[in-house]
């Protein structure tokens, strides 16, 4: 079989591709790129019956053109009853030894801020002291009026450089980050991967050279307002990560978690001022564009092929050099 990376495929090697949170984002987009490397595949997702019956339905018999069998299983995963419907699920369909990537997609982590801080506003100096100079130039223009020009030029026209003075169309909402909002989200976006990885790996489930991969983002290291739940969430990802690679490499098993740069998904929109982050990353990106959910897929399909054997317990930036830009 020919190995180049641009030629390999999993065609006729009866291997599978385990993706939970795969009816959307860089999930769903993962789950169409090994379907065309001839992965078969699972999606553990939890969506509204009358989501996969309209939005789902198109994007699975996408996947199944190509081929492949797909299996679907809709269903809040962190509950017991449902993991174990669909390990066995894995097990009856895919069978022992047979899943090659195990990607951990789900973002269900809580996006509220820390405290309020909407009265200490700079934006609102920053336009009060742009219109006192416009004025003392013989420009006679209030603040107000700065503020929806801004607005209009930013959301509207797409001027990206306005992102530190326009304001957000998506504020935080609800009340403050909570303690149980923590252990939350930690369970489920940081040490989950693990459980799943483990359970896999005793099944016997996992093929001799198998994948594990979860995915993380820039807010592992800098602060974004909102995010401080998810940011301990990667922060503990990105360390069990180490220790599986650690411990199951015996098995074979190699362990990743991907690093996406600023992506335009469902979840991203979920972030306080998801708008401004965008606008930054376009412009401090080395591409000046954001990432797409398909560059993150070929990532992890790369990663699946059997060149890339030597790589384990670390960290891969997928961003076209946005995190390392001073831009």
């Amino acid at each position: 079989m020919n190995t180049r990376t641009s030629d390999f495929d999993f065609k006729g090697s009866g291997q599978w591709a385990v993706i939970l949170g795969g009816s959307s984002g860089f999930g769903l987009a993962t789950a169409k790129r090994l379907a065309r490397a001839g992965l078969h595949i699972v999606v553990g997702h939890k969506d509204r019956e009358s989501a996969v019956a309209t939005e789902l339905k198109p994007h699975f018999e996408e996947i199944r053109a190509q081929g492949v069998e797909l299996v679907t299983h809709n269903g809040n995963l962190f509950e017991d009853e449902e993991r174990g419907a669909l390990l066995e699920t894995i097990e009856s369909r895919a069978g022992k030894g047979r899943v090659h990537l195990f990607l951990h997609s789900i973002a269900a982590g809580s996006c509220r801020v820390i405290s309020d801080d909407s009265g200490v506003d700079g934006r609102s100096r920053a336009l009060e002291t742009l219109a006192q100079a416009l004025a003392e130039g013989g420009t006679a223009i209030t603040p107000d009026q700065l503020r929806r020009a801004v607005n209009i030029a930013f959301h509207d026209k797409g001027c990206d450089h306005l992102y530190t003075i326009a304001d957000t169309r998506i504020p935080a909402v609800g009340d403050a980050l909570t303690e149980e909002d923590l252990a939350r989200t930690i369970a489920m976006m940081g040490y989950d991967y693990l459980l799943w990885g483990r359970e896999l790996q005793a099944r016997g489930l996992l093929t001799p050279t198998a994948r594990l991969v979860a995915l993380t983002s820039e807010g592992n290291a800098v602060a974004w307002r909102g995010y401080a739940a998810v940011s301990a969430a990667k922060a503990t990802l990105e360390s069990v990560c180490r220790s599986m690679a650690l411990e199951l490499a015996p098995f074979g098993v190699r362990s990743y978690v991907v690093q996406a740069g600023i992506t335009d998904t469902p979840a991203g929109s979920a972030i306080p001022g998801f708008d401004l982050m965008k606008a930054r990353a376009r412009l401090r990106n080395p591409f000046r564009r954001l990432t797409r959910p398909e560059d993150v897929a070929n990532a992890i399909y790369a990663l699946c092929l059997p060149m890339f054997d030597w790589a384990n317990g670390t960290v891969i930036r997928v961003d076209g050099g946005e995190a390392i830009s001073g831009a």
